[in-house]
């Protein structure tokens, strides 16, 4: 497996997200411009101008018409994924730190900071569909807010649209359910440490925790209680699962923390991407590549690659090659 090195951000990588398809990827850094590219031949198609500070999140919605982007400069904004063109801005009264499209494209969910005197806070507002975006000249204003004395570092959608998972810098796991806009579900997997992400697998009855205690967690999606621990030797910024009719492994990502990083091999360091069995735990492999920690990681749609985004401003995309579909962790080992 050769990674191929896509150099379009001048600073820090903090997420990658494929589309629905899994032929587009997109990036944002902490530089100004979300950029996507091509997913196979790692072409870049184009960026997203128009913020004025570090853009900290992405989502794009099923149809793959429109991307929403979260700013440190207190601002979502929505873009017509063909065209570039900004057709939305969503105003937060602190940065937007996170962006979630619900099923069916109709909500969208974001997440505002504790910053300025002002409380952590999930938002839902009602997008109009495509067409009537850009004829909208209303200010978006959300038709539910949830606030937290924790600070969110991310939130995702449910299997339905009545509930949002989300992890907090606490080490805490909660859901809120959005018809009473209280918590019904909570837990601390990573009591003590920041819980950085959360990521479903593909069937939406598990989800994987990444926290800077140096685990990974498998979570019930049912009550967020632990099923599994994956236990590492560096802070874990990122995790996914992989497509689960195609193999059974959860993939990790992270690195000691950027201002403790000095000029030293990067397996000394702790930079690779670790490859564990989702059922036993074990380790399996590790791919090495970034100069630096990796701060995001995401799975191809169809379970055949996955991209990574680090520190050193470097995407990398990883298509797997024949080889790994005869390693432990194969579907066929549990029918």
């Amino acid at each position: 497996m050769r990674p191929l090195a896509l150099h379009g951000h001048t600073r820090a990588v903090t997420m990658v997200k494929y589309n629905k398809e899994g032929d587009l990827l997109f990036s944002t850094a902490k530089d100004t411009n979300p950029t996507v590219w091509n997913a196979e031949t790692g072409e870049r198609l184009g960026t997203y101008e128009g913020h004025t500070g570090a853009v900290w999140g992405c989502d794009v919605n099923a149809a793959s018409t429109l991307l929403a982007t979260a700013g440190a400069d207190q601002s979502t904004r929505i873009w017509n994924v063909e065209t570039g063109e900004q057709l939305a801005l969503l105003k937060h009264p602190t940065p937007s730190r996170c962006v979630s499209w619900a099923h069916g494209d109709r909500m969208l969910a974001t997440v505002t900071d504790k910053s300025m005197g002002k409380t952590p806070a999930i938002n839902i507002f009602h997008i109009p569909e495509m067409g009537d975006i850009a004829e909208n000249k209303c200010e978006y204003n959300p038709f539910m807010k949830f606030t937290t004395p924790e600070k969110v570092n991310m939130a995702i959608w449910g299997p339905g649209n009545d509930s949002i998972y989300f992890c907090s810098e606490d080490g805490s796991v909660a859901v809120l359910d959005v018809e009473t806009g209280k918590e019904k579900c909570f837990s601390l997997p990573h009591e003590g440490y920041e819980a950085r992400r959360i990521s479903w697998d593909s069937d939406y009855c598990t989800m994987v925790t990444a926290g800077w205690d140096k685990t990974a967690k498998l979570l019930d999606a049912r009550d967020v209680s632990i099923i599994k621990t994956y236990q590492n030797e560096f802070p874990v910024n990122d995790a996914f699962i992989t497509n689960n009719s195609v193999m059974s492994h959860v993939v990790l990502g992270g690195g000691l923390d950027a201002q403790s990083i000095t000029n030293v091999a990067s397996h000394q360091n702790k930079f690779d991407i670790k490859f564990m069995h989702k059922v036993f735990g074990d380790e399996l492999g590790t791919i090495a590549g970034h100069f630096g920690p990796v701060n995001a990681l995401a799975s191809e749609p169809n379970g055949l690659g996955f991209a990574s985004g680090g520190e050193d401003g470097f995407v990398r995309l990883h298509h797997f090659d024949s080889d790994y579909f005869e390693s432990p962790g194969k579907v066929a080992e549990f029918e």
